[in-house]
């Protein structure tokens, strides 16, 4: 099969890119000339913002929702990605709305440097070319340097960004230097050329290229033991900043990171096992064991994420169709479960009184607050992997697919570690019902007519109904892993 013949049909990914090209200057137009009017006040600008540009993500999801191709296989891979990377984007921009107005972030930059990530993210997903993807995941870093320091008065916000640009800075080198030794190698950087060569040659350029490009994607998703950057971005920055970066930018770097293991060096994919291996494991430990000593909530969360981060890496391991089908699932039900956690923190900042940086901030907070703690708690243990939740059926089947190649002493390994990483979402279950203290009380109102209340709603029910019917999601990823395998 020709994974490449998506090529010929790219007319109507071009007119996207050209029209969202088109929005971005518009936008920055506008911005630039409207606030130098008196007669215009910021905030009023900052709302046509956030509704345009949800109303222009919305319309480009549909788009690439009607125009789906079932004529390539690559390309139909790469549309359902792309789908699913707009719809976690749209919920995090309409999530975020609130937040910016309650904390009163009357900066109309936000709205184009989101809109900037989108269109990075869209080349990065189509890109057929390792040049095209050095630019776009450049574009994209650029973007996330603004975003990680966009709160000015904080030093922690400016210590994240500069330590963010540094090793970003690093780390693009790496990238970088990887495409140099394929083109030296190949003598092409084009993946139709590589992918009809790499069956058949093999040199020590070559190899080294791949492993320089896969280290700096496994930084960019802050995998162990490239995460030291993770926890102090997602702890400098704002909180509808960490929701961007803990979700959409995963999906286009995982679906990247797909298609070169899968498809563009799968020759070569039993010399790559230990390094897939070794970052796993380290992730998911680094991700259990560190997370125990936060008190930070953020940082709580960021450690997380590199836990979950080694699961997906785990399914990648694994190089079977039943792996592909479980990382397919694990990524969207990841996906929206780090939605809905920062939406609910979200939602108890716009509707509490201060934002809860600390975990001693949460004790006693479902003795006032039962039911947004309850709705809390069942979130994080749906995170852990507790059945009935959804959370459980992702790390099932990657469990499973690794079980199946007879990786078993990894397998239990990674049971005893998501245990141990059990421990602190239970801690913060019992600091919610089990512990009172009278000086860290923290209260969440009853908020009306908030976006953030919307989507936890919805992301809750596929959360708890989500066994009911979890059929549509299996067929969706077991179509996916089939055009991979």
């Amino acid at each position: 099969m020709d994974f490449f013949t998506f090529l010929i049909n790219a007319s109507f990914i071009n007119v996207s890119f050209f029209v969202i090209g088109c929005y971005i200057l518009l936008s920055i137009c506008f911005g630039v000339y409207f606030t130098s009017l008196t007669e215009f006040a910021i905030p009023n600008l900052l709302n046509s913002f956030n509704f345009f540009s949800l109303f222009f993500l919305f319309s480009v999801f549909w788009l690439f929702a009607l125009d789906l191709n079932f004529d390539s296989a690559l390309y139909f891979f790469n549309q359902n990605f792309q789908i699913f990377f707009l719809f976690v984007t749209i919920l995090a921009l309409f999530v975020s709305r609130d937040f910016l107005i309650n904390k009163v972030i009357v900066k109309y930059e936000y709205d184009i440097l989101f809109m900037l990530f989108v269109f990075s993210s869209l080349c990065l997903c189509f890109a057929d070319d390792f040049l095209i993807i050095y630019l776009a995941i450049e574009l994209q870093s650029l973007v996330f340097y603004v975003f990680s320091t966009f709160q000015r008065n904080s030093e922690f916000s400016t210590e994240a960004g500069l330590k963010y640009f540094v090793f970003g800075a690093v780390i693009s080198c790496f990238l970088l230097l990887g495409f140099a030794l394929i083109y030296l190698s190949f003598g092409s950087v084009s993946f139709e050329f590589l992918y009809s060569l790499s069956m058949i040659k093999n040199d020590s350029f070559f190899f080294s290229g791949i492993l320089f490009i896969l280290i700096a994607l496994l930084f960019k998703v802050g995998s162990a033991p490239f995460h030291s950057w993770l926890c102090d971005v997602y702890d400098g920055s704002i909180l509808s900043v960490t929701l961007l970066f803990a979700s959409a930018p995963k999906i286009i770097l995982f679906s990247l990171i797909i298609k070169l293991v899968f498809l563009l060096f799968f020759s070569f994919n039993e010399l790559f096992t230990s390094f897939f291996l070794f970052a796993s494991i380290s992730s998911i430990a680094v991700g259990s064991f560190s997370a125990l000593y936060q008190k930070r909530i953020k940082r709580l969360f960021a450690y997380s994420t590199i836990a979950h981060t080694g699961f997906i890496l785990l399914a990648i391991l694994a190089s079977s169709g039943d792996s592909a089908k479980s990382l397919i699932f694990y990524i969207v039900i990841y996906s929206l479960l780090t939605v809905l956690l920062f939406s609910l923190l979200i939602n108890s900042v716009v509707a509490g009184s201060n934002q809860p940086k600390y975990l001693a901030n949460l004790t006693s907070f479902g003795l006032k607050n039962t039911i947004f703690a309850a709705s809390f708690g069942i979130v994080l243990f749906s995170i852990a992997g507790i059945p009935p939740l959804a959370g459980f059926f992702s790390k099932f089947f990657v469990l499973f697919s690794v079980i199946v190649q007879e990786y078993y002493f990894t397998a239990i390994t990674v049971i005893i570690l998501s245990s141990i990483a059990c421990f602190y979402y239970i801690r913060l279950i019992k600091m919610f019902f089990f512990t009172k203290s009278l000086k860290t009380d923290f209260w969440v109102s009853s908020p009306t007519k908030q976006n953030t209340e919307i989507v936890i709603s919805f992301l809750f029910f596929l959360n708890i109904c989500f066994f009911i019917e979890p059929t549509f999601l299996s067929y969706f990823s077991t179509i996916v892993g089939l055009i991979l395998f």
